[in-house]
């Protein structure tokens, strides 16, 4: 009884203190900074994955599809945006330069990146020490990490149909009820969203951590992010007034919004990760107390 009081002590008191820790980095307003650098990055991110895709056989024909794909991954008035101006920049896209193009989207998309590594420093109260080259490799780094994750991921999903309903059908057991890879898809968006954001965690600060302290942070911003994506759907479809007061603006409004709501739970996760680090060293190496302290500096005559 003693030790779940304890452990339920422990669980209030690392809430108080998360708490404290979102306002004092002014995550609400990192979150906004995130958005807006997604915003920038987006459609860089969007023509070098369209680049590479059609450089491979039928990649062409799978650019839309793939496009259409995000409208499971955003807000449908946000997806729909997206498509519409990535259709218009599509021959653009597959006629430019295949080098200079690849590099100079490449390097637009690492932005967004770019701004989640300052951010999650910030949150992991640590001053950078990398200077700009440093910090655009890592951020050109790790959006080339993600961007094949995600392109695997895509892939995987248009491709996935075709391929297991041919195997039931070579199996016998092919119907038009058969829901296998309706049923995988959630699994396999929590698990791409897991899987991002724990390298982002893992690779991004620069802290020296275990594995073990990315994982609950991890898992929390993936839950909470799938959560909200879902939440801001049913908002939008029951209370969407965004037409009325911002016109044609509407989608991109939408988009900025939801880039925020997934900046700010990136950053909640991150919060969990430094706080859990914190009060690990904290109780492997806890410092006296300030009573502890004075009670030595100034002994009883």
């Amino acid at each position: 009884m003693n030790y779940l009081l304890r452990r339920l002590k422990r669980a209030w008191l690392f809430l108080v203190r998360l708490q404290r820790e979102f306002g004092y980095d002014d995550c609400m307003g990192m979150a906004a900074q995130i958005a807006f650098y997604n915003l920038l990055g987006l459609f860089p991110l969007m023509i070098f994955l369209l680049n590479i895709i059609g450089r491979f056989p039928l990649g062409r024909a799978l650019q839309p599809s793939l496009l259409e794909e995000l409208g499971t991954q955003m807000p449908p008035e946000a997806a729909r945006y997206v498509v519409d101006a990535m259709l218009g920049l599509l021959p653009t896209a597959n006629n430019g330069l295949f080098g200079v193009g690849l590099i100079a989207s490449l390097w637009g998309a690492s932005m967004a990146t770019g701004a989640m590594i300052t951010t999650i420093n910030r949150a992991y109260n640590i001053r950078p020490r990398r200077n700009l080259i440093k910090q655009k490799i890592l951020s050109i780094w790790l959006t080339l990490v993600l961007a094949v994750l995600w392109l695997i991921a895509f892939v995987i999903v248009l491709v996935g149909p075709r391929v297991t309903q041919n195997v039931f059908e070579l199996m016998g057991i092919a119907s038009e009820t058969n829901t296998f890879w309706t049923s995988v898809r959630l699994p396999m968006a929590f698990g791409l969203t897991l899987a991002s954001l724990a390298i982002l965690y893992y690779i991004a600060p620069e802290a020296k951590q275990r594995f073990r302290w990315i994982l609950p942070g991890a898992f929390t911003a993936a839950v909470l992010w799938l959560g909200a994506s879902s939440g801001f759907r049913v908002f939008l479809r029951n209370f969407n007034n965004y037409d009325v007061t911002y016109g044609s603006l509407a989608g991109l409004v939408i988009l900025m919004v939801w880039f925020w709501l997934s900046g700010l739970v990136f950053l909640l996760g991150a919060e969990v990760n430094s706080l859990m680090k914190r009060m690990d060293e904290e109780d492997h190496h806890p410092r006296p107390s300030r009573r502890r302290f004075f009670r030595r500096a100034h002994p009883a005559p």
